[in-house]
């Protein structure tokens, strides 16, 4: 009797030894749980913190570029309304509903405002004569296009044409004519004849031409175009520009063609 009641408190001890420490696991596991939910919940509002930053300067960005092609856009009308030079900044606050502190917060003068237009303008027009050009499926066809819906989609692009004739008009009849925007634009137009024969040679329209010839025919091809242009304005015919571009394509076309 006495061996089974010893028995019994040892296997008693063993049992409450046992629960102690189940009991000390679990309040273990519990603080590691609650550890790791701390951190989330940390890590959830510093992302939720991050987002709604994220989202702030979002909507300041937006606000601002809004803001921006609101100012550009009524400006775009009064230059070529009144020109670059009778068009002030009070003029262009005025029309965009703001002040001139806020006009002069986003473009430091109107010359800025202008630059950024004819950004726009010259970007939008090679992007569009670009994609006429590459529904074009010939190099001929292509060099087509490119005489006749360049000059068309220049004068739908009224600052940026008026610009270039402006700088075009100036170098005629001034030793310092400065051709900044002409320059720009000339070196754009370099870049797209210059693909339109390495097109040609690909698709053995043309004969094969090394890159020295390559780009002296570009460049050539671009220098006579300008030159048709000047004598066009000087004697105010540009409404026969396309009659002109057309013949300097057909003898170029002649003369590159693979035999």
């Amino acid at each position: 009797m006495n061996q089974f009641i010893e028995l019994f408190r040892v296997c008693k001890g063993k049992v409450y030894l046992k629960i102690r420490l189940f009991g000390v696991l679990f309040l273990t596991f519990e603080i590691i749980v609650n550890n790791v939910l701390l951190s989330c919940r940390h890590k959830l509002i510093l992302d939720r913190d991050s987002v709604l930053v994220e989202k702030i300067i979002k909507t300041m960005l937006n606000k601002d570029e809004i803001i921006k092609a609101k100012i550009l856009e009524g400006a775009d009308k009064l230059f070529q309304r009144y020109g670059l030079s009778k068009t002030t900044m009070e003029d262009i606050a005025k029309d965009a509903g703001k002040g001139k502190s806020t006009l002069y917060y986003y473009f430091k003068s109107k010359e800025e405002i202008f630059d950024a237009i004819i950004n726009r303008e010259k970007d939008q027009f090679f992007q569009m004569l670009k994609g006429e050009i590459s529904k074009a499926p010939t190099a001929l066809e292509k060099f087509k296009t490119f005489y006749v819906k360049r000059f068309e989609m220049m004068k739908k692009m009224a600052n940026l044409y008026t610009v270039l004739v402006s700088e075009t008009r100036e170098s005629m009849f001034s030793a310092g004519g400065d051709c900044h925007w002409r320059k720009k634009y000339d070196e754009k137009e370099m870049v797209i004849l210059k693909n339109i024969l390495e097109y040609g040679m690909i698709s053995g329209e043309f004969r094969i031409l090394n890159e020295s010839e390559l780009e002296k025919l570009a460049f050539v091809m671009a220098s006579a175009q300008r030159g048709i242009e000047f004598d066009l304005l000087m004697y105010d015919k540009l409404d026969e520009m396309h009659d002109y571009l057309s013949l300097l394509m057909q003898l170029v076309m002649n003369g590159i063609r693979k035999s």
